[in-house]
C-alpha cells in the first residue's frame, strides 16, 4: 500500500541557535535530531552515517527505531548502496520499494524497511555525513519531504561538523600524548629535551611524533617522524610505525635495516600513507652520531662554540612509498659540548614564505644566548619561535645536549641485574672524565658492579626497589658510593663471603657500613699526579 505522507512542518536546527540541542554530545545531538525528523516526516526509522574520508566509508553513528546500525557498527564503502550513493553524488536518493535496489546493509531487509529516502549533510560543498529515514510501508516521498530533509541535513551541518572535528581532535590528541615518551631517559652528561604542540583549534591533529631509546649497546636511539595526513588514522599509522621501530631496534638491527623494515611495513598497510622519519644512533663513549634520514627535514647541530648549521644527509624516500627502498647511514662527530635538534615541519613552515626563511628563522632561534643558565635548547627555540604564536600545523621537537661530566653524578637505579650493564658503561665514562688511568678504569668499574650486584642480591626481597650509586671526586681520590635501603638477611652473608675480599682487592679501599636503613659500600681509587 502507497502512503503518501502528509504536510511536513520544519524541523528544528541543532546547535547555539536552538537550546534544546546546544551544548550536548555529538550522540545526544545527533539522537534529538534523528527523533524529531522521524516524527515530523512520519516516518518509521532515521539514521545518520558519518563519513570517514580516510578510509572512503559512512559510519553508523545515531539511529533511532534502526539502532542495530549503530550497535553492529554497519560501515557502508562509498557509491555503493544506498547511503554509498547518496554521499558519492551528494544529492538526495528515493527508493520507493527497497526489495528491487541494491542494499549493502542487511539490516535494512532483516527490520523490514520497505521505502528510503537519503539526503548529503554538507559543509562548504564537502559530504560529511548522510542521513536518511525509512518507513515499513511503501511510501513515495514527495518533494516537500525531500526539501524538508534536506534543509534539516544543512541546518544541522555546521553543528555536526563541529561536534565530529571536536571528537576527532580529543581522541586524537589522547593518542598522542599516551603514544610520547612520558619520561625522557637520565643519562650522566646528557640532557634531552622535548615539546609536542598540537595544531590551533579547528584544525585536525596529525601523526607527529618523537622517541628517546636505550640500547642494550649502551647507545642511545634518537627518533622523530611525522606521518602525512592527519586525525585518528594519522596518529594510528604512528603508533604502529612508533611500536615496530622499538621492535627492530630491540632487535639490533643496523639502523639502516630498520628503516628499510619500517618502509615495507607502512607499504605493507595498503593505506596509501606516508610518513618522513629520522633516526640517529648516538655513541657516547666515540661522541659519534650515526644517522639515517627517510625524507625527513634536515638536523639543526650545534657545535660546542654555539655556532648552528643543517646536517647534509643522504636523503632517502619516505616511508610508505615503495617497496624495497634502501637508506645509507652517515657518521657525524658529536663531542661533548654539542647539540643536536630534530623537529617536524611545523616548527618552520609558515603559510606565504619558502621553508628557507624558515629553517633561517630556527638557526637564528637555536643560536641565540640562554635566557638562564638551565634553559634546555628546546625551551630556547620554543620561546624564539612558538611562543604566543597559533600554530597551523602540529610541531614536536627534540633536542639532546652533551654537556661535560660533573665531578660528582648520583644515579638511582631499579634493583635488576639488566641495570648492570649499563651501570658500568656510565661508570667507565665517568671515571674517564676525572682521570682516572685507563689501566685503573676495569677494577673500579668491576669493584662498583659487585658491590651494586650484592644489593641487588642480598639486600631486597621480590617486590621492586632501587639503589642509589654517587660518585665523588676531589683533588685527590675518586669515590664510588653503592647504597641500598633493604633489609640486611643474615642467612645470606654479603657477597656470600667473598664480595667484599674482591671488591678491596680491586680498589685501594672499600669500607662495608650496614644499618637498619640499609647497606653503604664505599670504594676509594686514589687519583695519578695529585692534585687536578
Amino acid at each position: 500500500m502507497d502512503n503518501d505522507g502528509g504536510t511536513t512542518g520544519d524541523i528544528g536546527q541543532p546547535g547555539t541557535e536552538d537550546p534544546g540541542l546546544g551544548y550536548v554530545s555529538l550522540e545526544q545531538m545527533l539522537s534529538e535530531l534523528l527523533e524529531r525528523i522521524r516524527s515530523s516526516l512520519h516516518a518509521d526509522t532515521a539514521a545518520v552515517l558519518l563519513l570517514d574520508a580516510d578510509r572512503g566509508v559512512l559510519v553508523a553513528r545515531a539511529a533511532r527505531g534502526l539502532e542495530e546500525e549503530v550497535r553492529q557498527g554497519v560501515q557502508v564503502p562509498l557509491a555503493r548502496g544506498f547511503a554509498g550513493r547518496v554521499a558519492s553524488q551528494a544529492r538526495p536518493i528515493v527508493i520507493e520499494d527497497l526489495s528491487h535496489a541494491e542494499v549493502v546493509n542487511p539490516i535494512l531487509r532483516q527490520r523490514g524497511i520497505r521505502s528510503l529516502l537519503g539526503v548529503p549533510v554538507q559543509v562548504d560543498g564537502r559530504v560529511i555525513a548522510v542521513m536518511h529515514v525509512g518507513t515499513l510501508q511503501r511510501r513515495a516521498f514527495g518533494e516537500e519531504d525531500i526539501s524538508a530533509m534536506q534543509r534539516a541535513a544543512d541546518r544541522a551541518a555546521a553543528a555536526i561538523d563541529s561536534a565530529q572535528l571536536s571528537e576527532q581532535r580529543a581522541v586524537t590528541e589522547i593518542m598522542q600524548r599516551t603514544l610520547l615518551p612520558y619520561a625522557l631517559p637520565e643519562v650522566p652528561g646528557v640532557r634531552f629535551s622535548a615539546k609536542y604542540l598540537p595544531a590551533g583549534a579547528g584544525v585536525k591533529i596529525g601523526g607527529d611524533w618523537y622517541d628517546v631509546l636505550q640500547l642494550d649497546n649502551g647507545r642511545l636511539a634518537l627518533v622523530i617522524g611525522d606521518v602525512v595526513g592527519r586525525g585518528v588514522l594519522a596518529a594510528a599509522v604512528m603508533s604502529e610505525i612508533r611500536t615496530a621501530l622499538r621492535a627492530y631496534l630491540a632487535e639490533d638491527h643496523e639502523l639502516s635495516r630498520v628503516m628499510a623494515l619500517l618502509n615495507d611495513l607502512l607499504v605493507s598497510m595498503g593505506r596509501s600513507r606516508s610518513a618522513t622519519a629520522a633516526i640517529f644512533e648516538y655513541d657516547l663513549d666515540r661522541g659519534e652520531l650515526e644517522a639515517v634520514c627517510a625524507g625527513h627535514l634536515p638536523a639543526l647541530l650545534l657545535t660546542p662554540d654555539g655556532e648552528a648549521s643543517y646536517l647534509e644527509q643522504l636523503q632517502g624516500l619516505p616511508l610508505g612509498i615503495s617497496i624495497g627502498q634502501e637508506y645509507i647511514p652517515q657518521l657525524y662527530s658529536f663531542p661533548v659540548g654539542s647539540s643536536l635538534l630534530l623537529y617536524t615541519d611545523g616548527l618552520v613552515e609558515r603559510r606565504g614564505e619558502s621553508i628557507e626563511e624558515g629553517l633561517a628563522r630556527l638557526r637564528t632561534a637555536a643560536e641565540s644566548p640562554a635566557a638562564a643558565e638551565d634553559e634546555s635548547l628546546a625551551d630556547r627555540v620554543y620561546h624564539g619561535l612558538l611562543d604566543e604564536t597559533t600554530l597551523e600545523d602540529d610541531v614536536a621537537l627534540l633536542a639532546i645536549e652533551s654537556l661535560p661530566l660533573q665531578r660528582t653524578m648520583r644515579l638511582t637505579l631499579k634493583a635488576d641485574t639488566g641495570e648492570l650493564a649499563g651501570l658500568r658503561r656510565t661508570l667507565g665514562r665517568w671515571l674517564a672524565g676525572q682521570g682516572v688511568q685507563e689501566e685503573d678504569l676495569f677494577g673500579m668499574t668491576l669493584a662498583a658492579s659487585e658491590a651494586a650486584g650484592n644489593a641487588i642480591e642480598h639486600a631486597y626481597g621480590p617486590h621492586e626497589a632501587t639503589f642509589t650509586v654517587i660518585c665523588e671526586r676531589d683533588d685527590t681520590e675518586v669515590r664510588v658510593i653503592v647504597r641500598d635501603e633493604g633489609h640486611w638477611r643474615e642467612s645470606r652473608p654479603y657477597g656470600r663471603g667473598r664480595g667484599l675480599g674482591i671488591m678491596r682487592a680491586l680498589v685501594d679501599s672499600a669500607e662495608l657500613e650496614r644499618g637498619e636503613r640499609g647497606t653503604t659500600v664505599t670504594l676509594r681509587k686514589r687519583l695519578p699526579g695529585g692534585a687536578r
